[in-house]
């Protein structure tokens, strides 16, 4: 399946612009401000600068201004009054100014800009660099520009519009270091010590909750094609390190490309992607990262946002706090015993955190593996398939009155979950252990799936980054469909005394919808066969096929169906797998996204293989 090929085009230039300005180092052979990054102090002894390190000269305390402030690249720079109007070249420095209370001063940033929300309001200048638009910052009539090292190529051309600082941390020590010299330039050196203070307080809080928890290896993919890591001395290992971890990559520097096999061979616990690196959980446990630990015990994580890893401002905390909770879950635990309501309504109450569970649904086996409780599962249907590891898990049987009790039992679980096909041996199950029922029926029942998942087996900051994950697959699809004409879509489930298809109240029919379709049978409530004098009725422009539906493309070219726009038009698609749109899981986002390639090719530059039936006929004969 192609995924987002416009999307990963554009975004690789967006991570090599980010890399290139030092977001998240500097540059893309060095991360550290001096010497090695063995020779970094570690980043729990940041201590705010002394004034000296900035060299600030004021005519008197009453007056602040003019003053001159050595910046970040050795250069004097002298400010005749106090900033008003402020460009800012590098989101990084927007942030720092949110913090200290000077964002109403922000009057342009770059496209790349996220933080905080009010951003979204502020005149874009473009990007990084030579991609700044040298006229829209003129127009703006800064009276300071503030940039970082990618800038500096510019810089002559900057300052024939107004003063430009440079402000180009490249480590987390060198954070509260920006903070006093934009403290000196804007008159608020309280704010910067304030701020300063509660960014090493952030670090230190978090960083105590895991101070006695093992060192967990974890590999961070930068970018999936070619396969590129953080090395020793980046923002991202100093935070790997301080949220309880150990970058199976720190003796490399800057940003390296590195091989599957080594990755390998340093068999990472965790593997911790961003949802522009190009790489989803899917892609790991089907590729050859497959093997590592990580992938074999369900600790694979997407970070919902890499701008809190990247962006060296105070930011940094939140991408801190979300690393530390999905390295040592159990240093955040939360308090047993708890009580929840499932699906069916039911209170149940755990007693402690579950270590041995037993899944009796393909959909809530994958759910496990992506929030991060995969070690945990002990049982699993025979139906389960994915992600590969489960092949070693035992199992206990089918669905409902499928389920070989006694099995399930021998296992001694602590916690059985099941969806709705088990409430008629629920009773037989609760006496085994407690039992709760996940069953959902829509993408958003998915979402909350997820969030009780994680809250049961204390995985929730893996819940809140897969759901967060998913919501971002969803919009993506909605924006890229959005204002285009529905298409007509006939889905075959299995061709068996009629062609089975998905009406009404099935994920099908929602994923049809999501993708800028419109099911033309969903005005049919569950799952029916379909004749063939109604599917002509109904005249769908596209038809979408289970792999196992037991009939091919070809196949209607010939008979009745050969007269729809569908087979006309060539437009007959085989989806890639019928458990990316039937399991209500994780990976439905997947089977979202490859049938709008199908419904709105174009949109997605997708180039599907249309079925040619003249082709076929002739081949044949």
């Amino acid at each position: 399946m192609q995924m987002k090929k416009t999307a990963v085009l554009l975004m690789i230039l967006m991570l090599g612009a980010v890399m290139a300005a030092g977001c998240i180092g500097g540059n893309a052979t060095t991360t550290t401000s001096s010497g090695s990054p063995n020779e970094s102090p570690s980043p729990l002894t940041t201590t705010t600068s002394s004034a000296s390190e900035f060299e600030t000269t004021a005519s008197s305390v009453e007056s602040h201004y003019p003053i001159t402030v050595t910046d970040f690249a050795n250069r004097t720079v002298t400010i005749e009054s106090e900033p008003k109007r402020v460009v800012t070249i590098a989101p990084s420095i927007t942030e720092d100014l949110y913090y200290l209370g000077l964002f109403d001063r922000v009057v342009g940033v770059t496209d790349f800009d996220d933080f905080p929300p009010e951003v979204a309001n502020v005149t874009r200048i473009g990007g990084y660099g030579k991609y700044a638009n040298l006229e829209v910052i003129a127009s703006l009539n800064p009276d300071l520009i503030l940039v970082d090292s990618f800038s500096t190529a510019i810089l002559g051309d900057l300052e024939k519009i107004a003063p430009v600082v440079v402000v180009d941390p490249h480590s987390m020590n060198d954070i509260p270091k920006a903070l006093e010299l934009l403290g000196e330039v804007f008159n608020a050196r309280e704010s910067a010590k304030k701020v300063t203070a509660e960014f090493q307080e952030g670090i230190k809080a978090i960083s105590s909750m895991v101070a006695g928890e093992p060192k967990v290896g974890v590999f961070y993919v930068v970018w999936s094609n070619p396969l590129m890591t953080a090395g020793g001395g980046t923002f991202i290992s100093d935070v790997i390190k301080l949220a309880g971890g150990e970058n199976i990559f720190s003796d490399t520097t800057g940003w390296p490309t590195v091989s599957p096999e080594q990755v390998l061979e340093r068999d990472p616990e965790v593997i911790l992607l961003t949802p522009h690196c190009g790489m989803t959980v899917q892609d790991v446990y089907k590729g050859p990262l497959a093997n590592t630990k990580a992938a074999r015990e369900g600790r694979v994580y997407v970070i919902e946002n890499e701008n809190d890893l990247i962006h060296p401002s105070p930011r940094v905390v939140m991408g801190l706090e979300a690393v530390a909770k999905l390295l040592h879950p159990d240093a955040f635990q939360v308090s047993y015993p708890i009580t929840v309501i499932d699906f069916a309504g039911r209170k149940v109450t755990l007693e402690s955190e579950p270590q041995r569970i037993v899944s009796l649904a393909p959909s809530i086996t994958e759910s496990l593996f992506y929030i991060g409780a995969g070690d945990k599962v002990v049982g699993v249907t025979d139906y389960d398939d994915f992600p590969p590891a489960v092949k070693n898990i035992t199992r206990v049987g089918g669905y409902g009155k499928y389920a070989n009790l006694e099995t399930i039992a021998s296992l001694q679980p602590d916690l059985i979950i099941a969806d709705g096909f088990s409430t008629d041996i629920l009773d037989s199950l609760e006496r085994i252990a407690p039992v709760i029922i996940v069953d959902p029926r829509n993408i958003t029942d998915i979402y909350n799936a997820l969030e009780l998942l994680g809250r049961v087996t204390n995985r929730e900051e893996g819940a809140r980054s897969v759901a967060a994950e998913m919501k971002a697959e969803v919009s993506y699809v909605s924006v890229m469909v959005a204002g285009k004409p529905k298409v007509r879509t006939f889905f075959i489930l299995s061709y068996y005394n009629g062609y089975w298809t998905a009406g009404a109240g099935t994920f099908v029919n929602d994923l049809i919808t999501l993708a800028g379709g419109e099911n033309i049978f969903g005005d049919v409530s569950g799952w029916g066969a379909a004749s063939e004098e109604q599917i002509i009725a109904r005249n769908p422009e596209v038809i979408i096929i289970s792999p196992n539906a037991g009939i091919k493309p070809e196949d209607l070219c010939s008979g009745p169906l050969s007269e729809v726009d569908a087979v006309k038009n060539g437009h007959v698609y085989v989806l890639s797998d019928e458990n990316l749109v039937v399991r209500p899981g994780p990976r439905i986002v997947h089977g979202l996204e490859e049938i709008a390639e199908y419904l709105h090719p174009d949109a997605f530059k997708y180039q599907p293989q249309p079925l040619a039936c003249n082709a076929t006929a002739s081949a044949g004969g």
